[in-house]
């Protein structure tokens, strides 16, 4: 169902897109799949980070540790919040919740990878997908359709900025 879910989410955005894993590793609980960077090589303290996350206490503590390491950090509490935001600033990263209300993760990402196809970017934005729910099919779906990380709950902080610095 999930993937029927997804094949018509696909269609209806009119996207291709396989990333192929080269780094996969489970640490006690938590779970990094990533794909290979594209790095701009821009300096950590001028990255542009929209976070994307619905619980409110997720959201401040990675606001909070990330406007002092960063140059900006834009919230969005849902993933209709983060298409609008994309569609309407530049980012260099963007670390995506994949449940929650409203849109998820997933269909906000297919979106965003849309409208760059639209405007024919040169370099994707590099999309870190982040989730509690590490039975489900994320993790393959994410890879699926073009995210570049996916990183399982509970993570340190020091974690998303150790990908920031990879992928920005």
């Amino acid at each position: 169902m999930v993937h029927e879910k997804l094949t018509a989410l696909l269609e209806e955005i009119g996207i291709e897109t396989k990333k192929k894993i080269y780094w996969e590793e489970s640490i006690e609980s938590i779970q990094i799949v990533k794909t290979h960077p594209n790095k701009t090589n821009t300096k950590i303290e001028n990255v542009r980070v929209l976070l994307v996350e619905d619980q409110p206490s997720n959201r401040k503590t990675l606001e909070v540790y990330l406007k002092h390491k960063v140059g900006k950090v834009d919230i969005a509490e849902n993933g209709k919040q983060a298409v609008e935001k994309f569609s309407e600033n530049e980012y260099d990263i963007i670390l995506m919740d994949l449940q929650m209300p409203i849109m998820g993760g997933i269909e906000a990402s297919l979106r965003i990878k849309k409208i760059e196809q639209d405007r024919k970017v040169k370099r994707s934005i590099p999309i870190i997908a982040f989730t509690a729910n590490y039975y489900s099919d994320d993790k393959d779906i994410s890879v699926e359709i073009g995210m570049d990380v996916y990183l399982s709950k509970p993570f340190q902080c020091k974690t998303i900025y150790e990908l920031i610095q990879e992928y920005a």
